[in-house]
């Protein structure tokens, strides 16, 4: 669904919980490269139904298919790649997180600006269990997210959190109730697209730069600056404070 302000991606495998098949991992890729290019202010990612968000990979097609070392290397190195973009995206991306989050669902949510996750919610990236690692490039996001030591400590532990817990550590930014994820994903999403779409943009370009260019990032919140001011959305606003 891509509106002009709001995209929904929803993860919709219901016979594995939402995992994902190497089918719906080509499908996030295209879904990905079409958002770059559109006027969208905020991404929202949810799981069909209630008992998951995502559960990483399908185990079952990943076992048919992806075995192999060299599919294997194939899969993470995509997923990364998915991920590492839509993490670049020039809009809010929101999750809704009901039931699980596991393994490379996990991983998902440290590509996202916001986590809303329902009471009952688990958030684990439980890789150590299947005695793996994270694939999707989620280590070094959640080292980024939450500091090393926490980081290391989630990743040998290889629990599933809480909604509270994963809150503590970092990793969920608000609790509704059960059922209610979606529903304050949305009013959040909602509050942010009553801004112009262009300040919510340049607002993400700005912060993307100082996390991820520092170099560079004064540079560019000032060029964000220039190319808002004096805009349509500045002098539509000006105008509606100059009438009162």
């Amino acid at each position: 669904d891509l509106g002009d302000r709001m995209a929904r991606v929803v993860f919709d495998n219901p016979t594995a919980r939402n995992a994902m098949s190497p089918g719906m991992m080509s499908d996030l890729a295209q879904i990905v490269e079409r958002l770059a290019s559109t006027e969208t202010a905020v991404v929202l990612l949810s799981g069909a139904g209630p008992r998951a968000f995502c559960s990483g990979g399908d185990l079952r097609s990943v076992a048919a298919h992806l075995m192999e070392p060299e599919n294997a290397a194939g899969m993470c190195a995509v997923m990364t790649d998915v991920l590492e973009r839509m993490s670049q995206l020039p809009a809010v991306i929101l999750a809704a997180v009901e039931g699980a989050a596991l393994g490379g669902g996990a991983e998902i949510l440290t590509a996202v600006d916001g986590v809303v996750a329902a009471k009952s919610a688990r958030i684990g990236f439980i890789h150590g269990t299947l005695g793996v690692s994270p694939g999707w490039g989620g280590g070094g996001r959640l080292v980024r997210r939450v500091g090393s030591r926490r980081a290391l400590q989630i990743l040998s532990r290889a629990r599933r959190m809480t909604a509270e817990e994963a809150a503590h550590v970092g990793m969920v930014d608000a609790i509704s109730e059960d059922g209610q994820a979606v529903a304050a994903a949305e009013a959040w999403a909602e509050e942010i697209c009553r801004n112009p779409t262009p300040a919510v943009q340049g607002a993400v370009r700005l912060v993307r730069a100082h996390r991820d260019q520092p170099d560079v990032a004064g540079a560019v919140e000032r060029s964000v600056f220039g190319e808002l001011w004096g805009g349509p959305a500045h002098k539509a606003a000006l105008q509606r404070i100059l009438k009162k």
